[in-house]
């Protein structure tokens, strides 16, 4: 099975450059702190249990806008600003995805690019296949 491909900034500003460019939808699902469950739960993200402040949400976005500083993206339900620094970038395909879930991935999806922020926060985004 293949992993996910950690990926530089610069690779990472390229492909939302692309999909900026193309108008492309795209499939948000963030949680902090990130706590990736196991698959026989669910691929998604889930509410994690415990003391602290937690969050999650999800939404359909396009790129709006990329700067040195910052990746803004926009929602039906409003707008996701990120700033890019100090974080980690991984890259997969559908094809890479665990043999439970590749059929589904490949149906839906057609990438995903994953943010993991040093304080737990993750932010997933998936392009998604158009029918």
């Amino acid at each position: 099975m293949n992993e996910a491909m950690q990926i530089s900034m610069r690779d990472a500003r390229a492909l939302l450059e692309k999909w900026k460019d193309e108008s492309t939808p795209i499939a948000v699902v963030a949680e902090g702190p990130y706590r990736q469950w196991p698959f026989e739960q669910s691929e998604s993200l889930r509410t994690i249990h415990g003391a602290g402040v937690r969050w999650t949400m999800r939404q359909v976005v396009k790129v709006r806008q990329i700067t040195e500083k910052e990746i803004v993206f926009e929602g039906s339900n409003g707008d996701l600003a990120l700033s890019l620094g100090n974080c980690r970038i991984l890259y997969q395909e559908p094809r890479e995805a665990r043999p439970e879930i590749r059929e589904e991935a490949e149906s839906e999806t057609l990438s995903r690019l994953s943010i993991f922020f040093p304080n737990d926060e993750a932010f997933l985004f998936y392009e998604i296949r158009e029918s």
